[in-house]
């Protein structure tokens, strides 16, 4: 018998709004939210941009496989690091339980959204730009999203509505309003 997914998982690039959405759909749903990162730093006891600075990108990148393959939870909105979908374990284990939803915005916009990218906590090498990262990931994004929703100029509260019209359109609804 096939597993019913309990869980919406949100991924993309740093600046799309994983956490500020995760959080109005976490709010519209009355179920639970999780946000890596912030788990992330609350287990190393650091910010995330000191944890890459003093481990480096790949050594991040085991702690954060290591902790998307520890997360059991149901009923709940994931707001994953921009960098965890490096991890083909990490986003597998992640959709045994739920769909996965790019949230889609264009290089232009994350550009104007991201004025602190040094000291961001973004899991890149030293000198990759910005652009060069969008580019490296997006197939990463393509790749493991159930869905992709195009986030364009929109507000916070018409991103959150069109995900939940989206998922009923689809039948995926896996949190029950």
């Amino acid at each position: 018998m096939k597993r019913k997914k309990s869980n919406i998982i949100l991924i993309g690039m740093a600046g799309c709004g994983k956490s500020t959405i995760g959080k109005m759909l976490a709010g519209s749903l009355s179920c639970g939210f999780v946000d890596t990162d912030k788990m992330i730093e609350k287990s190393q006891k650091r910010p995330l941009q000191e944890i890459i600075d003093f481990a480096g990108p790949i050594e991040f990148r085991r702690i954060e496989e290591n902790l998307l393959l520890s997360l059991h939870v149901s009923n709940s909105i994931i707001a994953t690091g921009g960098s965890s979908v490096y991890s083909r374990k990490g986003m597998e284990h992640l959709k045994k339980d739920g769909y996965v939803i790019l949230l889609d915005v264009d290089l232009p916009v994350l550009k104007k959204r991201v004025h602190n990218a040094s000291t961001r906590g973004l899991v890149k090498q030293p000198d990759q730009s910005f652009p060069d990262l969008f580019h490296e990931r997006r197939p990463l994004y393509l790749k493991f999203a159930d869905f992709r929703f195009r986030c364009r100029e929109m507000s916070r509260e018409q991103i959150s509505k069109g995900i939940l019209d989206m998922l009923k359109k689809e039948g995926r609804m896996v949190i029950h309003i």
